[in-house]
């Protein structure tokens, strides 16, 4: 799947507009269109980074041709990114709700 068919199952899903994601992202409505439609070629890396963080998916997917759908270690990646942006006392919050809820399973 290319990435043009990746941004707009991924904007559809959403039901976000072309000018919802291009607000979003600081980039014009065009230039999404552009992509989507795969008339604008190379993205910045920059670009990608933004586009991955808005759709919570990785860069790896939307780069790689051969994935179909974002998998469990794409949601993983994500998670991990989110947890990274996080204060270091919030993270250590959502690491020990992690130590709790594993503790539950034993």
């Amino acid at each position: 799947m290319s990435l043009g068919s990746k941004l707009n199952e991924l904007r559809t899903k959403k039901g976000e507009s072309l000018q919802q994601v291009a607000d979003s992202i600081g980039i014009t409505k065009t230039h999404i269109w552009e992509l989507e439609k795969g008339k604008s070629s190379n993205p910045s890396a920059e670009l990608l980074k933004k586009i991955a963080d808005f759709y919570k998916v990785t860069i790896d997917y939307l780069v790689d041709s051969n994935q179909s759908e974002p998998g469990v270690n794409d949601e993983a990646m994500v998670f991990y990114r989110d947890l990274k942006s996080l204060d270091p006392k919030d993270q250590e919050v959502i690491l020990n709700v992690m130590k709790t809820l594993r503790g539950k399973g034993t």
